[in-house]
This record gives C-alpha cells, structure tokens and sequence, in this order.
C-alpha cells in the first residue's frame, strides 16, 4: 500500500510545468496509478494450492522445525497473515502438505476406476502406475520419511484417516478375483502387496544416495529407472505367482482393527480448512 501511495503521489504531478527562459515546456507524460493498477513489482497473490505445494518442497527439504513459516511466505508469495488465515499456524500448513503428499502418491484415477479380465494384467498396471507415481514426486516421499523418523504431528492417525481408501478397495478386488480364479496364490492381503510394493518404490528416495556411494548404483541414471521399474512389476508380480505352499494365515500382515471413535471436538480437521477467505 506504501508503494502504491508514492506512485500515485507521483502521477498526481505529471502534468507539472517547467520553465526553461520563456517557454513553458510540459514534463513528459508519466504513469498515472490508480486503484486498479497494482505496482509493477508487486506478485500476484498465491493460492492455497501454490503455498502447499512450496511447503511441501520445504519441508522436504529441512524438515518441520527447521523450516520457518516467513520463508515459506516469501517462497510462495503469500503473507503470513494469510497463511494463518488459511491454515491455522504451522503445523496446519505442514498437515496440509503431509495430506497433499499422500494425494500425489497414489495411481491415477483412471488406473483406478478400471476392471481388467485378466487380473495379472491389472495387477501390473497397478503396480507400473503407483511406481511411476512415486518416481514423480520424490518430495512427497522425503516428507512421508521424515515425519516418520521425526514426528511433528500429535495425531498422525487421525489424519492419515481423512484420505479415502479407494487405493487398497483397488488392490483387494485385483486380489480377490485373482486368488478366485487361481492366478494368485492365497494367503496374501492387500497391505501385504502394499508393503512390498511401497517399500521397493520408496528405496531410491530414501537411501538411493547412500546405495550410490556403497555400490555405485546411480537410481537417478535413465538405465537404473527403467530397470528399477521392471524390477518392482516382476517382484510384486512373482510374489503374487509363486508356488509356495500355503502356510495356513490368511495374511503375512493383520491390520489392527480400528478403535472406538473418541469425542472429536478438539481435532484439527485439516481438510475443512477455508480455501478462500476475506482476501
């Protein structure tokens, strides 16, 4: 507002006169600012879904408490009154880019909303689009690690609750039709898949640099990608296939079944919070 003032002072006299001898020559004409001309050094206000997207990056990158909300704010172009407008504080921005990180970390919706006839076929598409969908966002990964090394949320669970398990209904149906029509061998859950596949996809993020070093294995090479890709899709898929006798389980994994709801009026629900405002 300062700025906008000093120019609009300024175009206030650009129709000045100056005297040189006796002719009375016009200054040459300048810009004149008004209301809806906003300074030429001014940025654009972000949007809620651009400050997410570069606390995401930061946070990634320096972890929670060594971000500060006041670089994020000069990183994203919006104030920090507006931040917290939207947000809450802090830890509500960095909620938020734990939420979108999870988002970016799933297949498409077209991988998902379709039924194949041939269920290993389905199952490699499944596995090629969640892997080429961790490759993409290696930030989402980084901040998925360090919250889980370095926790900054209070109720992660709680959170983690709020997104939709359209991912894992997916993999069961894949599942079910193909240890139904004997493709598949049984004794295997969709969070069994789910660990093998994410913790393979997971691995050039989180330790690539430190395999690169003991072993020369460069994961960001086009060659080690590809073969990276493949790698993933034959072990899930040979997992799934082999002929190991069955051991009894009807899982390698149990999930703990979820507890009685608890009053919820003092939980921060992160995905209500306003995306526009009074701005």
């Amino acid at each position: 507002m300062e700025a906008y003032g000093r120019n609009a002072a300024t175009g206030v006299c650009a129709n000045r006169l100056e005297r040189q001898g006796d002719t009375v020559t016009p200054l040459p004409e300048k810009h004149t600012a008004d209301a809806s001309t906003p300074p030429l050094d001014a940025p654009a206000d972000a949007t809620v879904d651009e400050v997410v997207a570069t606390a995401l990056r930061m946070f990634a990158d320096a972890g929670f408490h060594a971000t500060k909300l006041e670089d994020i704010a000069k990183a994203s172009g919006m104030s920090k009154r507006k931040i917290h407008y939207n947000f809450g504080d802090k830890k509500g921005l960095y909620a938020r880019a734990v939420l979108r990180a999870l988002e970016q970390l799933r297949p498409p919706e077209s991988v998902l909303n379709r039924s194949y006839a041939v269920p290993v076929e389905g199952m490699r598409r499944f596995i090629d689009a969640l892997y080429m969908a961790i490759k993409d966002h290696p930030d989402a990964v980084v901040i998925l690690l360090r919250e889980q090394l370095d926790p900054a949320l209070e109720d992660a669970d709680s959170l983690f609750s709020q997104r939709p398990e359209d991912v894992a209904l997916h993999l069961e149906r894949l599942l079910l039709i193909g240890q139904d029509s004997g493709a598949f061998r049984p004794g295997i859950s969709a969070d069994d898949v789910l660990l093998l596949l994410i913790s393979l996809c997971f691995f050039p993020a989180g330790v690539g640099d430190v395999a690169q070093g003991l072993r020369g294995v460069d994961f960001r090479s086009e060659r080690n990608v590809t073969g990276m890709r493949r790698m993933v899709i034959d072990t899930v898929i040979a997992f799934l296939t082999t002929s190991i006798s069955p051991s009894g389980y009807d899982s390698y994994l149990e999930a703990t079944p979820p507890t009685p709801a608890e009053d919820s009026s003092d939980n921060h629900d992160y995905l209500s919070e306003p995306e526009g405002g009074i701005y």
